[in-house]
């Protein structure tokens, strides 16, 4: 081999990544920013990515145009048109793409009502020139209805090519005329040596397009960067000369039957001279000719194939000449059995005639196929296998070009049986297709490949490794880089030696031509000479290129630029700045499908002086995304130094850096306030429960004669009301009816009313003092050893009606003193038993409820009651339980029906109080009354001072008391549910002040402000700050050891120092956002707001109102889209500020020109998260029955999770009318059918990184796979198919645009919630939440409910082998027993979640019992369960933790 190279062979180039995500490179970017101002002809290299510039040109073009404009995609060739429709296709899912060609018959549509269906709702048509020429010309398509032509291979614009008619008889004279705004844009591209191989054709194709050529700026760290030129290889091959090497056997027996063959014999001239008999007149002439020329159709097809198999031999040799000629007779003899098509022009007479002599030909000697020996190899050939093994390597990818079609299919078939190159080669063809259908059969084309697409996707896809193909494939088509490309044949010119060059992009890649030694008759030596010296000088001008590229980036500069912060003394310099910028931008997302590299671009002036340009991506707010350099460098390298020194800068102005020159990301908390850190859960000291009798206690010290009265009423079925008066030194707060649980059945109802407050004589205090005392004593007399009468409340009878007078509370207390012994009772009137006093045996302890008392009338009683003889008494057990608040807990079946149980006692041992047992029962009550009092006075407390900006009305008391009462507490209203409402108006609130207060911050800053002010431990340092930890009730009443309090004992209490209990920061969080939900209960977000304000006050919190109104005002109304009238259908919203809608539909990765940029979709669909949050779980606090905090945890999770909204954007569709044109088969005639093309909202996505399409590919075919399942259980399942959804597994971005389309809506429609519930509704996540809670659908997660199932065993998931293509197994082992098989899924998550399934599975079917979601288990606060990320297994340690926190904060 010789290598052409220069003599130094000193290249330093320095090749980028091979595997970096895709985005427009600057000079690709540079090239549709010139197609947006002008017409131009894009010149550039093969290979250098002008398919990328098209889709992008066409894209801005399609959001801007008028939505009935097309753009039409002009390609030389078919196969061109129908490889370009599809890269359409698939990268401009939004749009309607069609592909015509000569296959659908277009010739035959002669209707305009057929052009009108077939282009109806299309926006971008690609064919060959041909069909936009034909169309054009009958008018069945106005020029004026396009908005941009694209000539692809633009250097076919020239003399009769139809690119250069349409030119210049359809654009050309709407040109010249004052019409130019109804004519279409023009886009040209070409390789650039192309268009310069020819003297004066640049020009030329200039005006025929008028379009101006441009290339690109080569920036030198981009040549140096992404060029990959080829070693450049000659192989010279020991020639031979034609009719030298023996001949096949079966080549001789075809030559020799056809130089004797006699043509009289030929049935073409047996039917000529049947035709001279029959009278027609022209028949003689024809005669006379075809025996003159010896020339009839048998005769042309038997000699075209002598000449193409000795083609074949003389290039390939004998082996391949004998395959190539069997194929061609094989293929012959089945086509006819099969009635072929392509042999129809001829008569049956002629085929049958041919068919014999190709029988005669593989007679004898012939009848047997050449073995596969050297000597029956060509020495070209054995050549091109020594350079095909010494180039072979691990990834090899190589393309041999080949002039024959024929020849590419019998080295095809060589090199796939040959035993050196069969196992390192997977060979494929291309000769490319022809498009007409009138082309006549030829016997030496069957042998020819097939299948030409398939071999193009099985090479990109890596199933195929070679590619034998002839020329059609130089130009156009999307080939991926290869590792050698091998000349087969010499390149007949240049424009062939630069774009064959092009296809060899790999590194250190090999471009070989195979060249016969200087004895060869083939090729004119003069000939080969000056091309070879084009090539040669061609090859060196590029190195040369990129050597001084690299020469001038090694100069020397003077560099002065700094930037120092005058507070920290933080320093910017032209070093550091890049580092710092990168680090910037790699903290706002990581993902292996996006660059979020800053790239730069560059200019340089006459000089020869540089300035650089930087963009940031497209998740940095516009007003920041680029810089430039702040004056003209000598080399690319500092001039990028300069642009990053000067885009730092301004992130620093614009607030997106600290002083620290860090991005805000980077900043560290400071030392933790009350040694709360925001991050970490931890139990800290906090303030003892405010005790709200000291308030009480000094009023009656500085008023001791007014109190304020509170008539009690104690009622129970079938006993009469009690009256009580509750007297106070203060006004009582109302309290709503406090139910009494006296057992399982039986309850009392204690209800209050104000009275009048009143000032009382000393007297008259001491009386009721000493009722207050005898009340107490009738049930806690052993605890009140010390005779005082210093209450704190005060008790004392009341009328039916209204309060009694002091006389006759006086009377009343004088007559219930004392107790006397219960046979008295035997002449008194029992028929009012509740009248009675309690019942006490003598010496014994215990006490009962008078009900009756009994005389024995015979001896015959006595024995039946198994008594002594003697009276007895008919009473009730007094309970000795303290705690009526709370329920007694249910046992099912054995229902305890405590003191309701009658028994007999002997009534001469006994006594009875005077006092009546109803006054005794209602003291027995006082405890919980006064428990309920309490609570409701630290509520009071809580709205009139910290929360007292909020304005709180009193009948807000309930909800405060609720929002500040622990889950452990035992009582029914505790904070869970009301935590559950205000942890989602905190984050909805946080998200739109953050989004509105900070619009240039990009998603991750948002989203970590939001983290920080919603986490545990900002929370809880908030509850200090305010004080507000002293208003929790976290320990259960129970009664236990209850006495009353007396006012010196508490006025005493309150220089005590008492002890801080520790509580979880998560419970003090709880309470931070129970209290915003109840707020929110009761005045709405102006209300949640507010509290927040007063809670959170060291954030800067906006009024909803003003964030929407400033959200919206910062939208910019440009740029307007025109494409998204579907998307606006399939929302059911039509957007005021239609750019809103078009940054919800922009990835991060997106790269596109300037008019159409917009920032991505990342802070829509954070802000569009809230919204939806908002959404489903106000419909889940207001539904009626009330859900409890853990089912509504689980529903909210099911609805809002990743994977549900993607299945969602899947099915939720519009339908866009489009026709397909079918053959009616009565008339023959073409007609249009309805094809209507259904459009996902995943669809209109814009993107630039090449992994994407790829990924929503995959994602479609998983969606497909289970959607019928899925669909299935969300409309009649019992149980939220988790585990499908885990199969499914779509990439996140398909669930955020539903949330970013969220956002954008609720900002468009200045914060209408309607809006956004019309488009949830659509998209079925309210149809589906409206069914969960018809049919109480169990959402709980399976790893949840498995850890319930679990109860005290352990769950694992044990990993199973190695992960293999993204696919992970695992086992469920719970304790030491493996339950349900291993498990397989994509990623761990998925797979867990298919292996809890099926545990569960299993687990409950040994049960037989269904475990109902949560109800009655422990929560599990905060716990998201997010197929993808979220980890359910730490609720399980959660529940843990709150266990323990809750034995803490009770003890």
């Amino acid at each position: 081999m010789e290598t052409l190279q220069n003599a130094t062979n000193e290249s330093t180039v320095n090749t980028g990544a091979p595997e970096e995500p895709f985005r427009l490179r600057s000079y690709q970017a540079e090239m549709v920013e010139e197609s947006l101002s002008e017409n131009i002809i894009v010149a550039m290299d093969t290979g250098s990515g002008k398919t990328h510039i098209a889709l992008a040109r066409t894209a801005a073009e399609l959001e801007n145009c008028n939505p009935d404009k097309l753009v039409w995609f002009l390609a030389p060739t078919v196969t061109l048109c129908h490889q370009q429709y599809h890269v359409f296709r698939t990268h401009l899912p939004a749009f309607g793409v069609r592909f015509l060609s000569g296959d659908d018959d277009v010739d035959r549509w002669t209707d305009q009502v057929i052009w009108d269906a077939v282009l109806k709702n299309i926006r971008v048509v690609v064919s060959t020139h041909a069909v936009l020429l034909d169309a054009l010309s009958h008018g069945f398509v106005q020029i004026t209805q396009l908005a941009l032509m694209i000539f692809d291979e633009a250097h076919h614009c020239t003399l009769k090519h139809p690119a250069n008619q349409i030119m210049k008889r359809f654009y050309m004279p709407l040109a010249l005329t004052s019409q130019t705004n109804s004519i279409p844009r023009i886009l040209g591209l070409s390789a650039s040596p192309v268009i310069n191989a020819k003297a004066g054709g640049l020009q030329t194709i200039e005006q025929n397009l008028n379009a101006i050529t441009k290339t690109p700026k080569i920036h030198r760290s981009e040549l140096i960067r992404f060029v990959h030129r080829p070693e450049l290889t000659k192989v010279i091959y020991l020639s031979t000369q034609v009719g030298v090497l023996r001949s096949p056997p079966l080549l001789s027996s075809l030559e020799k039957i056809h130089s004797k063959l006699d043509i009289m014999q030929d049935p073409y001239v047996t039917g000529l001279i049947e035709s001279v008999k029959s009278g027609d007149t022209h028949a003689p002439r024809r005669l006379h000719k075809v025996l003159v020329d010896q020339d009839t159709y048998c005769r042309k097809q038997l000699k075209v194939l002598i000449t193409r198999t000795k083609d074949i031999h003389n290039e390939l040799g004998a082996f391949a000449a004998d395959w190539y000629l069997r194929q061609c007779i094989m293929k012959y003899t089945t086509m006819l059995q099969q009635s072929g098509q392509q042999f129809n022009q001829w008569v049956g007479a002629e085929k049958k005639y041919l068919q014999e002599i190709l029988q005669n030909v593989l007679l004898d000697d012939a009848a047997t196929p050449l073995p596969l020996l050297t000597e029956h190899i060509s020495p070209k050939l054995q050549s091109l296998i020594d350079a095909l093994i010494t180039q072979s390597c691990p990834g090899f990818t190589g393309l041999i070009f080949v002039e024959q079609r024929a020849a590419v299919a019998a080295l095809a078939q060589l090199l796939a049986i040959h035993p050196r190159t069969q196992p390192l080669f997977n060979v494929g063809t291309f000769v490319g297709t022809s498009t007409s259908s009138k082309r006549k059969g030829n016997i030496a084309d069957l042998a020819e490949p097939r299948n030409q697409q398939q071999t193009l996707d099985d090479f990109r896809q890596g199933k195929k490794n070679l590619i034998i193909a002839t020329s059609v494939l130089e130009e156009g088509i999307d080939v991926s880089s290869c590792h050698i490309v091998i000349c087969f044949e010499p390149p007949k010119n240049l424009k062939s030696f630069i774009q064959r060059r092009g296809r060899a992009r790999k590194e250190e890649s090999k471009y070989i031509i195979l060249v016969p030694d200087c004895g060869s008759a083939l090729a004119s030596p003069d000939r080969w000479h000056d091309l070879e010296e084009e090539m040669k000088e061609a090859y060196l001008n590029d190195l040369r290129e990129i050597k001084s590229a690299e020469e001038r980036e090694l100069a020397e500069e003077n560099e002065d630029l700094l930037f120092r912060i005058e507070s920290t003394g933080a320093l910017l310099t032209l070093d550091n700045a890049s580092q710092h910028l990168h680090h910037f931008c790699a903290l706002l997302q990581s993902s292996s499908y996006i660059d979020m590299r800053p790239q730069f671009s560059f200019d340089q002036d006459t000089d020869d002086m540089i300035t650089a340009t930087v963009t940031l991506p497209v998740s940095v707010d516009t007003t920041v995304r680029t810089a430039k350099s702040s004056r003209y460098w000598r080399t690319e390298r500092n001039a990028k130094r300069d642009a990053a020194f000067q885009a730092y800068k301004a992130l620093h102005a614009a607030g997106l850096i600290n002083d620290n020159l860090l991005p805000l990301l980077d900043q560290q908390d400071e030392k933790p306030e009350f040694n709360v850190s925001d991050d970490r859960p931890s139990l800290i000291l906090t303030a003892p429960r405010l005790d709200p009798w000291i308030g009480v206690a000094g009023q009656q010290l500085s008023s001791p004669s007014t109190y304020h009265r509170v008539l009690l009423s104690l009622v129970s079925p079938e006993e009469k009301p009690l009256k009580i008066v509750m007297l106070m030194p203060v006004p009582m707060p109302y309290i709503p009816p406090v139910v009494l649980h006296w057992n399982e059945t039986k309850k009392y109802v204690v209800t209050a009313w104000p009275l009048d407050d009143k000032t009382y004589e000393a007297e008259e205090i001491q009386t009721m003092q000493a009722i207050t005392r005898k009340l107490l004593c009738s049930v806690y007399g052993s605890r009140m050893t010390e005779e005082r009468y210093d209450f704190i409340s005060l008790f004392v009878p009341g009328g039916p009606l209204e309060p009694w007078t002091f006389e006759q509370i006086l009377h009343w207390h004088y007559s219930t003193e004392g107790s006397r012994p219960i046979l008295d009772l035997s002449n008194a009137n029992l028929s009012q038993p509740d009248d009675f006093g309690i019942v006490h045996e003598t010496g014994k302890a215990g006490a009962f409820i008078f009900k009756n008392i009994r005389l024995p009338e015979s001896e015959s009683t006595v024995k039946s009651l198994n008594l002594e003889e003697g009276p007895q008494v008919e009473v009730l057990k007094f309970p000795k339980r303290r705690d009526f608040l709370h329920r007694i807990p249910d046992r099912g079946a054995q229902v305890n029906e405590a003191y309701t149980a009658v028994q007999s006692i002997d009534a001469r041992d006994c006594s009875i109080s005077l006092l009546p047992a109803s006054f005794a029962i209602f003291a027995l009550f006082i405890p919980s009354i006064l428990h309920r009092y309490e609570i409701f006075l630290i509520a009071e407390t809580l709205r009139t001072t910290i929360l007292a900006p909020v304005s709180l009305p009193l009948s807000s008391l309930n909800l405060l008391v609720t929002a500040t009462t622990a889950s452990s507490t035992n009582e029914s209203c505790n904070y869970q549910r009301m935590e559950f409402l205000g942890d989602c108006i905190l984050k909805v609130l946080t998200s739109l002040s953050l989004t509105a207060a900070h619009p240039n911050w990009p998603e991750s800053y948002l989203t970590a402000a939001k983290g920080r002010t919603n986490s545990n431990g900002f929370l809880a340092k908030a509850t200090l700050a305010t004080g507000l930890d002293k208003f929790i009730t976290t320990k259960a009443f129970t009664g236990a050891k209850w006495r009353p309090r007396y006012s010196q004992d508490i006025l005493s209490s309150e220089d005590q120092e008492k002890e801080k209990p520790l509580r979880s920061t998560k419970l003090l969080a709880d309470v931070v956002e129970s209290l915003i939900g109840a707020c929110y209960i009761e005045g709405g977000l102006s209300k949640a707001i507010t509290c927040i304000q007063t809670l959170l006050p060291t954030e800067p919190w906006i009024e909803p109102a003003e964030c929407r109104t400033l959200l919206f005002d910062a939208v910019p109304s440009h740029p307007s889209p025109t494409h998204l009238l579907a998307v606006e259908n399939l929302i059911d919203y039509k957007f005021t500020k239609k750019c809103l809608l078009l940054e919800a539909l922009t990835h991060a990765s997106y790269v596109g020109p300037a008019e159409t940029a917009t920032s991505s979709y990342q802070r829509l669909e954070f802000l569009g998260d809230a919204i939806l949050d908002y959404i489903v779980v106000n419909r889940l606090y207001t539904h009626t029955p009330e859900l409890s905090h853990q089912k509504m945890h689980s529903i909210r999770t099911a609805m809002v999770n990743a994977s549900f909204l993607a299945f969602l954007a899947f099915e939720a569709t519009v339908l866009e009318e489009q026709f397909s044109i079918t053959i009616n088969p009565v008339t023959g005639q073409p007609a249009p059918k309805p094809a209507p093309v259904a459009k996902a909202l995943w669809q209109f996505l814009r993107y630039s990184s090449q992994s994407i399409f790829g990924l929503q590919q995959a994602a479609v075919g998983r969606h497909k796979a289970s959607r019928d399942e899925i669909l299935h259980e969300l409309q009649h399942g019992q149980k939220y198919p988790w585990h499908l959804f885990a199969r499914t597994d779509a990439e996140k971005f398909f669930s955020d645009i539903v949330e970013s389309v969220i956002g954008a809506v609720y900002v468009d429609s200045r914060g209408d919630i309607s809006a956004c519930e019309r488009f949830i509704r659509k998209l079925g996540i309210l149809d589906s939440l409206e069914r969960v809670l018809r049919d109480n659908v169990d959402c709980l997660h399976p790893k949840e409910r498995l850890g319930h199932l679990a109860v005290s065993d352990k769950v694992e998931y044990v990993p199973i082998g190695k992960v293999e293509d993204g696919r992970y197994k695992c086992q469920v082992k719970m304790g030491k027993k493996e339950i349900g098989g291993v498990a397989e899924g994509r990623g761990r998550v998925n797979a867990e979640t298919e292996a809890a399934w099926r545990a569960v599975g299993i687990l409950e079917g040994e049960g037989g019992v269904r475990l109902e979601a949560f109800d009655d288990a422990e929560a599990f606060d905060g716990v998201e369960v997010e197929v993808g990320e979220a980890e359910v297994e730490r609720g399980l340690k959660r529940q843990k933790t709150d266990e323990e926190n809750w034995k803490i904060d009770t003890e």
